[in-house]
């Protein structure tokens, strides 16, 4: 008698987000049922999903739909799930600032903003988190060489739509429309100097420039020839020149340049002379056009360099632990720190998102990674995550980027592991023969003469 109400009182909407719900469920199973054979197959699928499937393609949660789960992220989910049980697991120090970073997010809920502070650890754990937690589980279930290598194939072919992009004015990821936020921020292309920049499934040229320079160090070291891996990194810097973005031409370059010298196990000499002949002519060609379009920009480009620099007014309001006492919420439901509502520093945004001690360690980490690049101790992943430094700090992170450039550090924590863990095991060997006594000659003599001879 009371199911006509009932139903009448649920809306449209609603029962979208169910259906949704229920069909995402369902495909969820099956694909876990399907990638829980193969390792190497679940990892290539989220690869697929970073690098093609826009960062609007999510799922809404919560009861109004008002927190938002990107494809990337809860492919990374499910694919985690199929990667279970890991036997191998070692803690690491990085483990260690990731679970404190969630812990000063959850403190934060506790101050005087508790509705802006949940904003912030959602991202917190749908963007990095995920992404980290994802980096540390899949070298352990697949070699990080194969990683490597699947990131290289799905780059260079990345690079390539990039290319077709610039040139065609086609990008076939913003005909994948969707009616939230998500697309309404980033489903539109930006121009530079009257210029289309290119963003593939991306949504912002730097996202699309970054992520490619995160690609370039794991792409020298993976398994293919030399030749083959030089056309992909050369493709690969080709098209972040044409995002036209700053700090993506930049992140590649010093993760090209920083591989080339310190990436002696990885890189031959010979492929250090062809990768550096292949920078010069390539900065030689795209020179005058990279110069023309900012020449044209003119004050569009050094007014966005001045805002990054206005930012550090913030510093003074953040406090030691949880959301800076600047954050304020408007009317529409925009989050500002003072008169800023874009932060374009990561590392500053987290100062005022998690506190000055949550900046003090990700500093002191990131130090930690440079001196493992200049003692030759760093993986090709802890170099990708170096090489990235300038865009911490100048850029926030966004889209895919976010998720990849965390999956980047949960890779260099496996991996920087592992390396330690293969030098432990070398020095004892090593130390084993070292003590192991030759036999003593008298003992050779009494054993030949008991025998008779």
């Amino acid at each position: 008698m009371h199911v006509a109400p009932v139903l009448a009182a649920i809306t449209g909407p609603t029962i979208d987000r169910t259906l949704v719900a229920v069909v995402g469920l369902l495909v969820a199973v099956a694909a876990f049922l399907v990638l829980r054979r193969s390792p190497k197959l679940a990892v290539a699928t989220w690869i697929v999903v970073l690098c093609f499937v826009p960062v609007w393609i999510g799922l809404g949660i919560g009861f109004n739909g008002n927190y938002y789960l990107p494809a990337v992220s809860a492919a990374a989910l499910l694919v985690m799930v199929t990667l279970l049980p890991i036997r191998s697991f070692r803690f690491s120090l990085l483990d260690g600032l990731v679970v404190m970073l969630i812990v000063f997010g959850l403190t934060s809920l506790l101050a005087e903003s508790p509705t802006i502070a949940l904003g912030f650890v959602f991202s917190l754990v749908t963007y990095f988190v995920i992404g980290y937690v994802f980096g540390r589980l899949a070298p352990l279930r697949v070699e990080a060489s194969w990683i490597y290598g699947a990131i290289a194939v799905a780059f260079t072919v990345v690079a390539g739509l990039a290319i077709i992009e610039f040139f065609t004015g086609w990008n076939p990821f913003v005909l994948i429309t969707s009616g939230n936020s998500m697309f309404a921020t980033w489903g539109s292309i930006q121009e530079r100097g009257g210029v289309a920049r290119a963003e593939g499934a991306f949504g912002h040229s730097i996202a699309l420039g970054s992520s490619l320079a995160i690609a370039i160090p794991l792409t020298l070291a993976a398994r293919f020839p030399l030749l083959v891996r030089a056309g992909m990194v050369l493709l690969m810097l080709f098209a972040t020149v044409l995002t036209f973005s700053r700090i993506g031409m930049i992140g590649a370059l010093l993760g090209l340049v920083l591989s080339i010298v310190f990436m002696r196990d990885a890189i031959s000499r010979r492929s250090r002379i062809v990768l550096t002949t292949g920078i010069l002519l390539v900065s030689a060609v795209l020179f005058p056009l990279v110069s023309t379009v900012f020449d044209d920009a003119g004050n569009e480009a050094t007014g966005s360099a001045a805002y990054r620099s206005d930012l550090l007014s913030l510093l003074g309001s953040m406090n030691l632990v949880g959301v800076a006492d600047s954050a304020r919420r408007d009317s529409t439901g925009q989050v500002y720190f003072g008169n800023f509502r874009s932060i374009d520093s990561q590392l500053i945004l987290t100062g005022l998102s998690s506190g000055l001690i949550a900046l003090i360690l990700i500093v002191a980490t990131l130090v930690a990674g440079i001196v493992l690049v200049f003692a030759r101790r760093a993986t090709p992943a802890t170099i990708a995550v170096v090489a990235q430094i300038p865009a911490l700090a100048t850029v926030a992170l966004i889209t895919q980027y976010s998720v990849f450039l965390w999956f980047a550090v949960g890779l260099a924590a496996s991996t920087q592991l592992a390396q330690r863990g293969r030098s432990r095991e070398e020095a004892m060997n090593e130390l084993t023969l070292s003590h192991r006594k030759a036999p003593d000659p008298r003992e050779f003599a009494g054993s030949v003469s008991g025998r008779g001879v």
